[in-house]
């Protein structure tokens, strides 16, 4: 039979299409297998997407405890509304957003931009609930848990443990924060940004079924992870010592330390005036304002402020005189209330001089006339050595960020700073802890815990110990008579109004000048605050066996024996209770709160 021409046209024009056909096929295998298996996991992510949501559950941070297991931070309830750009558009709808102004509004929008960040913070329960029972009304926004710092003794820690607050945009940079997001809770300062990653916890997750408009229908089956508490974290300090040190101060500015004389632990540093870390997350506007404070309560005194030291830096002058031979215990020198010193005259705290006096009665009634002529014998140079023996014009190692080095002058430094020489008469005001000189309290408590222990120089440490390092150069005797000096201050000096019956202390008084007396009112009390004297007081306790180093620094309190003294009383008074009592609340009683 024959075919039809036609049909052997088609059959050719179906071979050449055959070709094509199987290539569209082989093309649509390879795309189901890459949809299906090579990106298989990926498009099941997203469409699971569609029905669940993962919700974060934030993690408390850890509890830190003193060293008798008393509550100094933890965590309250604390609410944070969480939108979307979409429910940023719902919240503008029903009016929660009308108190930020266009600003705000424009940063809001570039925060969630990038995905859900929170919108409000700080939120009381009213407001959660607010929110919470309109979930499906907005289904871009939801309400998050916040656990809250809280801090039981208020402004008494708040320069030690500083505070916890949400991470800045800046910070999220720092490979520090690396791991953070918007939202999430770091520490800003003091032992909350110091020990920030111990403290910090491990978040849960929680997964919660939706509908195409994300509202939320119930729980999903799948397996979530319940948010882990930060580590508690356990300081060497002592909390009755912040709270006496905390009464003690009342409205004066100011700061203490106090270390273990024996391995350098950090039994108690405050900073006053001071503010409840937990009012910053109350009042966000409060950090702002107190940055303009003219007492700089942001300021942490006991680490970051320089002051003169006056008259307790004569307890390194004496180290340094007694080491270099220039005096012993036998050499008394005549204080007729002046002298003169390469050309200057100096006077004596006492207008009519304190008479004969040797190395003990000069440091126990603060003789200037004694010491005075001691930088007539003694290079400032070989001061400033040994004053950096003692850890002065260096930082000390403490865990805390912020630490200042202070400063003890030398020919070199004033060459370098001033392009001046330096002059004798000049190492008569450093011999008394006046000019140049700058410590912190920190340093002189160092000094005192030196003092006591015969010249080991503990690292003051926060939450461990380091072994100290011993002072060379300086005999045990030497020591010894240093201690008998500031025992006499206490007993029948300068000091005597650090006095405890039963606890027998040893200090030294301090009051540094801060302006020319000629230049301002002669009568410190009659001076305006920021020109009146600093007062000092550094020492230990007990005599013979040294526990706790102390040192009290009164800002522009007037002299240290009346404004110092008192509050160094307290606070080693403080110790002595809290030493021999059975201690606080245990870590494991914290730790159930």
């Amino acid at each position: 039979m024959h075919r039809p021409e036609w049909i052997g046209t088609v059959r050719q024009r179906l071979l050449w299409l055959r070709w094509p056909l199987i290539g569209i096929a082989l093309v649509l295998v390879l795309r189901f297998w890459n949809l299906q298996i090579v990106r298989g996991d990926e498009f099941a992510d997203i469409a699971r997407d569609n029905y669940l949501r993962n919700e974060r559950l934030r993690a408390p941070r850890g509890l830190i405890v003193d060293r008798d297991g008393r509550l100094l931070a933890d965590n309250e309830p604390s609410f944070a509304l969480v939108a979307d750009a979409r429910g940023l558009d719902q919240l503008e709808e029903i009016g929660a957003l009308v108190s930020l102004d266009e600003e705000e509004r424009a940063a809001l929008r570039s925060r969630v931009a990038r995905g859900p960040a929170p919108v409000r913070t700080r939120m009381g329960y009213e407001e959660a609930v607010f929110f919470e029972s309109r979930r499906r009304d907005l289904p871009g926004v939801r309400v998050d848990f916040v656990p809250a710092r809280r801090y039981p003794q208020g402004p008494a820690t708040a320069h030690l443990l500083g505070y916890a607050g949400e991470v800045t945009a800046p910070q999220l940079l720092f490979e520090e924060f690396a791991w953070a997001s918007a939202g999430d809770i770091v520490g800003q300062a003091g032992v909350e940004r110091q020990f920030n990653a111990l403290l910090t916890g491990r978040d849960g997750r929680r997964a919660q079924i939706v509908d195409s408009r994300q509202r939320i229908l119930g729980p999903s089956d799948l397996r979530g992870a319940a948010p882990v508490r930060g580590e508690t974290l356990r300081l060497n300090v002592s909390a009755p010592l912040h709270e006496a040190a905390h009464q003690a101060f009342g409205e004066e500015a100011g700061a203490f330390v106090a270390l273990d004389v024996r391995t350098g632990a950090v039994l108690g540093l405050g900073s006053y005036p001071a503010e409840d870390p937990a009012r910053f997350r109350a009042d966000p506007e409060l950090f702002r304002a107190l940055t303009r404070h003219p007492r700089t309560p942001l300021l942490n005194r006991a680490i970051q402020g320089g002051f003169p030291p006056g008259s307790s830096f004569k307890l390194i002058s004496a180290a340094a005189a007694l080491a270099e031979g220039v005096v012993d215990a036998d050499r008394k020198i005549t204080c007729n209330g002046r002298t003169r010193v390469a050309g200057r005259t100096f006077r004596c705290h006492r207008a009519q001089g304190h008479g004969a006096v040797d190395l003990r009665e000069a440091i126990s009634k603060s003789c200037n006339v004694y010491f005075y002529r001691i930088a007539a014998e003694m290079d400032v140079d070989v001061l400033a050595s040994w004053a950096r023996a003692f850890g002065l014009g260096e930082r000390t190692g403490l865990d805390l960020p912020g630490e200042t080095a202070g400063l003890i002058p030398t020919r070199e430094w004033k060459r370098r700073v001033y392009r001046e020489r330096w002059y004798p008469s000049e190492t008569a005001s450093v011999v008394v802890g006046q000019g140049a000189v700058s410590v912190t309290p920190l340093q002189m408590a160092r000094v005192a815990a030196a003092i006591a222990s015969s010249g080991r120089l503990v690292t003051p440490r926060l939450a461990s110990t380091d072994p100290p390092r011993r002072i060379p150069g300086i005999a045990p005797e030497h020591f010894a008579l240093i201690r008998e000096g500031m025992r006499e201050a206490v007993l029948s000096g300068t000091a005597w109004r650090s006095r405890i019956p039963g606890f027998d202390p040893a200090g030294k008084t301090g009051t540094a000048q801060v302006a020319n007396a000629s230049r301002v009112a002669r009568n410190n009390e009659d001076r305006p605050w920021e020109f009146r004297t600093h007062a000092w007081f550094v020492g230990f306790a007990p005599f013979d066996d040294p526990e706790i180093a102390v040192a009290v620094l009164v800002q522009h309190g007037g002299a240290g024996g009346a404004a110092a003294a008192p509050i160094g009383r307290e606070i080693l008074d403080a110790w002595r209770i809290a030493s021999r009592s059975e201690g606080g609340a245990s870590v494991a009683l914290a730790s159930a709160r």
